[in-house]
């Protein structure tokens, strides 16, 4: 049994004498591919990282090349795009057209109350209603249409109304001339707000009263929409002119000039109204009428100017 055990542990334990084990076979390094022996060796080495200026060159001109590609290739699909979606609105709209819904009259008419407009305006309005290439009044969008004609220069407001089926009717505010404005030599058509009217000739418009100054167009407004409520002073009035653009002075009809405050203007001319209401003010020959002061006034006489209709007895 002793034998046998040692045996049996001579063949498991130690090898016999004079016999070696081999070892293992090491593995095929060099005939494994590139990408293995580099995970095996745990990254790159610098022999294997090798950037050269060609190779640089090559890959900025393909990422240079790849993005102009992507923006060709979206403009191409936007322009696509629009022109699939054009192409989808002529044929809703000719269809639109054929069912009876096609443009049968425009109506070009003014607001209630506004004032009257020409043959040529009206022409404006027209040439802006329809888009091209469009035959239905649903391609007609009442908002879109109103949008384009409050764009014309003249025009303060507009309401536009679709009549089925196949009505467009289109209503107008023009702005009104108010005045004209003297700037630097130039002279132009403003509206009550001091706005210029650029379709608006001033040799057209004789009669309107002249603002004179620097930034007095837009300076005007506080005073234009006073004079609105004013009407003996608006009748009368010839010019008025901004002083050191800090007040006003007002020419009227008989030569008088009235010097208004820096601060309560409209309320000064509020105040001249009632004192020709009730004294005839603005008829009487006076040279000037001067309202800087609040609660006074303090007039100048000038026998002169004696041609009004209730001159002041003595020129006193």
């Amino acid at each position: 049994m002793a034998a046998v055990r040692a045996r049996r542990s001579g063949r498991g334990g130690e090898p016999a004498r004079g016999k070696r084990r081999k070892p293992a076979p090491a593995p095929a390094y060099e005939s494994m591919p590139r990408l293995a022996r580099i995970k095996l060796s745990g990254g790159l080495s610098t022999d294997d990282v090798q950037v050269t200026a060609k190779s640089l060159v090559i890959a900025l001109t393909g990422a240079v090349l790849f993005v102009g590609i992507a923006v060709a290739s979206a403009a191409w699909l936007g322009s696509s795009l629009f022109d699939a979606r054009e192409a989808f609105a002529r044929s809703a709209d000719s269809a639109a057209a054929a069912a009876g819904f096609d443009i049968d009259e425009l109506e070009v008419a003014t607001l209630p109350g506004a004032p009257a407009i020409t043959q040529a305006r009206q022409s404006e309005v027209l040439a802006l209603i329809v888009p091209e290439g469009r035959r239905s009044i649903l391609s007609l969008d009442p908002d879109d249409v109103k949008a384009r004609v409050e764009s014309l220069d003249w025009v303060a407001s507009a309401r536009v109304r679709r009549l089925w089926p196949s009505t467009l009717k289109v209503e107008v505010q023009r702005r009104q001339e108010y005045a004209l404005w003297e700037e630097d030599g130039q002279v132009s058509v403003i509206d009550i707000n001091g706005e210029r009217l650029l379709a608006e000739r001033a040799a057209d418009h004789p009669d309107l009263p002249l603002i004179v100054g620097r930034g007095a167009g837009p300076a005007a407004e506080p005073l234009l929409a006073a004079l609105e409520s004013l009407p003996e002073v608006r009748a009368r009035l010839v010019q008025m002119e901004r002083v050191r653009d800090r007040r006003w002075d007002i020419e009227l009809q008989s030569g008088a000039i009235v010097a208004l405050p820096e601060e309560g203007a409209p309320e000064a001319l509020a105040r001249l109204e009632a004192l020709h209401a009730r004294y005839a003010l603005l008829d009487r020959p006076v040279r000037q009428l001067d309202l800087r002061t609040p609660g006074r006034l303090a007039v100048r006489v000038h026998p002169a100017l004696a041609g009004g209709p209730n001159p002041l007895l003595g020129g006193a």
